[in-house]
């Protein structure tokens, strides 16, 4: 009896990859967003299946969380409060961000009223 392949990398991802269907925009369900880097970088996996390499306190970081919306944005949110807990005193970075994006959401709801 032949012993049976493994099965690649490669393959296995692209199995994954297509699963998340024709358009493939929502394929993140309970997959973490973040993956923190020293020196107050991070990888953030966007929608778009792209990783950017981004400063936790940048602008554009910032700009692309602030454009989530949802229940995205409610995992997003509790991602980043999450790495605030965790790496808050070592990298303050994430609290900073944090905090900048509870109140961002505090302004678009006063602009919506």
């Amino acid at each position: 009896m032949a012993a049976a392949k493994k099965e690649s990398k490669t393959a296995r991802a692209s199995v994954r990859a297509g699963a998340g269907g024709a358009g493939g925009g929502r394929v993140f369900g309970d997959m973490k967003r973040f993956t923190p880097l020293g020196g107050g970088f991070c990888y953030f996996a966007n929608s778009d299946g792209k990783n950017l390499h981004l400063k936790v306190d940048s602008e554009e970081l910032f700009g692309i969380l602030s454009a989530i919306e949802g229940a995205d944005r409610a995992k997003v949110d509790a991602e980043v409060a999450e790495l605030a807990n965790r790496f808050g005193d070592k990298a303050p970075a994430w609290k900073a961000l944090s905090a900048k994006l509870a109140a961002g959401v505090g302004e678009l709801a006063e602009t919506a009223a």
